[in-house]
């Protein structure tokens, strides 16, 4: 029987990746509500309903940058 020359590695839990991963899609859907926003008031004199649209994609890309700061498999 031979002996193993690295040792194994284990596993990292769940928790943070799926935290990790909840805060990218929370960034990806804030950050296309604020595009679409963008695109459906182009030149419309409907600044109001824009930047409430807006908002509500900031509201969402916040919490999820917030979540996504460190990377699980960084350390």
């Amino acid at each position: 029987m031979r002996a193993r020359l690295k040792p194994r590695r284990r596993a990292a839990p769940l928790g943070p990746w799926l935290r990790y991963m909840l805060g990218r899609c929370l960034q990806v859907v804030g950050l296309l509500l604020t595009l679409m926003a963008a695109t459906a008031f182009f030149g419309t004199p409907d600044t109001l309903a824009m930047l409430r649209m807006m908002l509500a994609g900031v509201l969402f890309f916040v919490p999820g940058w917030l979540l996504a700061r460190r990377d699980p498999g960084q350390g």
